[in-house]
């Protein structure tokens, strides 16, 4: 009976995935097709993936973001915060070592950054359906009211893991990084930088020049930083960095995102730009794989990471997550769902938006293009995240015994 039901939860996984995976797989055949046929022309790519990335990806986040970054839910969910950070951490980690066995610079973020949001919400609304979740549902709750809760968890997962994601994506895809942190968004470093803002600003200059004081050198310290975090900022981190802004102050938060407000038509126009971004960005990602080819990706760095991302990672994290239940069972919030979401969070494909993280590095075509191609091939194999999903769901409904 127990293996049965095993059995029924890893083939809906692997069903679910599938169906998740076939989507994204024929949107970028889509975009494939349409660049060979010259619908998509090579100016036209370049042009919708610069408005997607500089328009309709700020929009997407800012829509998805604001509404859920509120002092409540921060309070409430904020062992969600530093559980996504350190797996993120971890995944860098294992990046940055792998690069003494070769491993090319552009590879680290596909380690770190996996798909947050529309895949875990596809998975646990599958499981829900199917009635895999039936034994995390609380006493005297219901599975619609515990599937909302999972939701929300997702989503306030993936509010964590876009804010790095392009924090830190564009740093992490150069393999230059000493210019990158000079001149962030430049493919060739002896190219004329942004304009400095702030180091700009002259000390005093005395009749006899003297050795700068330490309060000179903090504050030339400081305009360098900020000459850097100005030139750093890109167009997904300012939607980012607003919607948390408007999302924590009650009176924008209110009249901007619920539906009785008064700046909710303004909010409506946003997400409806948002909404764009998705399949523009899968076709455009479709269209790189015919006309950025580049060299393809060796199969030992793809092996590598695919066994990271739907393996190893995962067992991490359960293992992690179940060792923090057993250990100090009220250390955070007691509901069988909350642990379920934190275990598949690390778990998965590398994210989508990767590859406009890869066109605001300015990375070569030939690079992109394989960044493309990982991704496409990530996605084929999106199935084989059945095996730590019910992983998860065993442990959860294991640990879960006399909570529900």
């Amino acid at each position: 009976m127990v293996q049965s039901k095993q059995l029924h939860e890893l083939l809906e996984s692997a069903i679910s995935a599938f169906k998740a995976s076939v989507s994204v797989i024929l949107v970028l055949l889509y975009g494939y097709l349409l660049r060979k046929w010259n619908y998509i022309t090579k100016p036209g790519e370049s042009n919708i993936s610069k408005v997607s990335t500089t328009f309709f990806l700020p929009a997407l986040l800012f829509t998805e973001i604001g509404p859920l970054a509120t002092w409540t839910n921060l309070k409430e969910f904020w062992p969600i915060i530093p559980v996504s950070l350190a797996f993120q951490v971890l995944s860098l980690i294992v990046g940055e070592l792998s690069k003494l066995a070769g491993l090319p610079q552009h590879y680290v973020p596909i380690f770190v950054f996996n798909n947050v949001t529309s895949l875990p919400l596809l998975l646990i609304k599958a499981l829900a359906t199917t009635g895999s979740l039936d034994g995390m549902v609380p006493k005297g709750d219901t599975l619609d009211a515990t599937l909302k809760r999972g939701t929300v968890y997702v989503l306030i997962n993936a509010l964590v893991g876009n804010l790095t994601r392009f924090a830190l994506g564009p740093y992490l895809m150069q393999t230059h990084k000493e210019e990158f942190w000079a001149h962030p968004h430049l493919d060739d470093p002896h190219e004329e930088a942004p304009p400095k803002l702030f180091s700009q600003i002259r000390l005093p200059v005395q009749d006899e020049p003297a050795e700068p004081t330490w309060k000179d050198k903090a504050k030339q310290g400081l305009y360098h930083a900020l000459d850097w975090v100005w030139v750093a900022l890109n167009p997904p981190l300012i939607g980012g960095v607003l919607a948390v802004t408007f999302g924590i102050i009650p009176f924008f938060h209110h009249h901007l995102f619920d539906p009785s407000g008064w700046l909710t038509p303004i909010a409506s126009s946003v997400a409806s730009l948002g909404n764009l971004y998705t399949a523009l960005q899968m076709a455009v990602l479709g269209a790189h794989l015919y006309s950025k080819k580049g060299r393809g990706a060796k199969p030992v760095w793809v092996i590598w990471l695919f066994l990271w991302r739907f393996f190893l990672a995962p067992a991490v994290s359960i293992n992690t997550i179940s060792f923090i239940r057993n250990t100090w069972p009220t250390l955070i919030d007691t509901d069988p769902i909350f642990d379920f979401v934190l275990m598949i969070s690390n778990v998965g494909p590398p994210a989508l938006t990767l590859s406009a993280i890869a066109e605001m590095a300015d990375l070569p075509a030939e690079i992109e293009g394989q960044i493309s191609q990982i991704i496409t091939l990530s996605y084929v194999v999106t199935p084989l995240i059945a095996f730590p999903v019910t992983a998860a769901l065993e442990v959860v409904e294991a640990n879960a015994v006399g909570r529900v």
